[in-house]
């Protein structure tokens, strides 16, 4: 009787260790291979195969464990290259803005404006005081606008209309209109924000000859022919407005990779603290 016993419990022991090594032996493939991948700096590709295992082999726990540390591992070792490309990509793109803005007038008045903006040495007020003329300027949080300045007799212009050609755009829209005199002279401005212009300084953008200028309002219109020089600065405040948000963008990128590296380092300490407290007792 006791032989029979000792057979069947030897029977159970390997039925019961084949299962486990049945188990496994898929899991421990794939945490193989993604070790591999880890090692090579794929941390992408280890975090794929990783996360598989738990859909081949969902009770393969022990395997599992040992998956879910190199899976943290690798996000981490992921997040800080992460944050060394932006660090490095914000740098290039601080010193092109940097290079590009030195070109440019920077205006801001401390005691009630927050934020400064450029614009372009030819469209200083002081040059064109007594010109009708496009100005575009761009603030420093990468925001752009086209301001229509017109001197002359009231017409109360909102419709700003750019021509050349049978081609035209129109924006009835400003975002913000000013009047004022001048030494006794009527003077209105007209902000139009870039990507709600309906179009006026891609226009400009695209534009190759004369561009016709049309301000129509409540009381008139007035005509005249956009100037070469400010069709080239606005076209190079535009440029300068794509690096300024190029660096926006890549701030938030880099300010993002740093919070999840500081999140995942925070958890990977605190699972090896219980770790070890488990081990302890």
């Amino acid at each position: 009787m006791k032989s029979a016993k000792t057979v069947m419990f030897a029977v159970v022991a390997f039925l019961l260790f084949s299962c486990v090594s049945n188990v496994e032996e898929p899991a421990e493939d794939l945490l193989s291979r993604a070790r591999v991948e880890y090692e090579k700096g794929k941390y992408n590709n280890a975090r794929i195969l990783l996360d598989s295992i738990k859909i081949v082999s969902p009770k393969a726990y022990k395997t599992l464990r040992e998956a879910e540390k190199l899976r943290r591992d690798a996000m981490i070792k992921e997040n800080e290259r992460n944050v060394i490309f932006f660090e490095q990509e914000l740098q290039s793109l601080v010193a092109v803005r940097d290079s590009m803005a030195a070109g440019f007038d920077f205006n801001k008045d401390k005691r009630y404006q927050d934020r400064g903006y450029y614009t372009a040495p030819s469209q200083s007020i002081a040059q064109n005081v007594y010109n009708n003329f496009l100005r575009a300027c761009v603030f420093e949080d990468g925001t752009m606008y086209l301001t229509s300045f017109y001197r002359g007799k009231s017409i109360r212009h909102k419709t700003l209309r750019l021509s050349s050609g049978d081609m035209y755009v129109a924006c009835e829209n400003p975002f913000l209109e000013r009047n004022y005199k001048d030494l006794g002279v009527n003077n209105e401005r007209r902000d139009y924000r870039y990507g709600e212009d309906s179009g006026l300084v891609d226009f400009i953008l695209v534009t190759q000859g004369e561009i016709a200028v049309e301000l129509s309002g409540a009381k008139g219109k007035a005509n005249y022919t956009l100037r070469e020089s400010d069709a080239v600065a606005i076209r190079r405040v535009v440029e300068l407005s794509r690096v300024i948000n190029s660096v926006k963008k890549v701030q938030e990128m880099l300010d993002e990779a740093r919070y999840m590296l500081e999140f995942l380092k925070r958890s990977e300490a605190r699972s090896s603290s219980l770790s070890s407290s488990s081990s302890a007792e």
